[in-house]
């Protein structure tokens, strides 16, 4: 077992999954709109660890053994931020539905990217024919 290496893993709080006002707690509309500003850096870092737990699971569920799961949190992280800029404020559509919409199909995307990214072999002849030999080489006629 020595020689196998370590996968990463992502941590996921069960206790606070379980608390349903934890995980689907509303994100204030005011800090999204700090978000959305220039100078919104530290509102950005609030709303990526408000839905840090949300975007673990998520990863989890799309990854479901076939890719690793902490790519997959990168890329939802990535989602938010681009939710961020994409979120009308007005919109009746809380942002933790919207952002998490958004998160799960870019994981999508992406496992379905790596997955293509795969080449697989080529098939097996369906016939054990033998090739034909192949032809020596002609030497060159002199010419007369």
């Amino acid at each position: 077992m020595a020689g196998k290496r370590n996968k990463p893993m992502i941590r996921l709080d069960y206790a606070a999954l379980s608390d349903n006002s934890a995980r689907e707690g509303e994100i204030p509309r005011e800090l999204v709109k700090k978000a959305k500003g220039l100078l919104g850096r530290r509102a950005r870092t609030e709303v990526l660890q408000m839905m840090d737990q949300s975007l673990r699971v998520q990863a989890a569920e799309v990854a479901r053994r076939q890719m690793d799961p902490q790519r997959l949190h990168k890329v939802g992280r990535q989602a938010v931020l681009e939710a961020i800029k994409s979120y009308q404020i007005d919109q009746p559509e809380d942002f933790r539905e919207f952002a998490i919409a958004l998160a799960r199909q870019a994981m999508i995307l992406a496992k379905n990217k790596t997955r293509a990214d795969v080449v697989p072999l080529a098939p097996p002849p369906l016939r054990d024919e033998p090739s034909p030999p192949p032809k020596p080489p002609q030497e060159p006629q002199e010419p007369e």
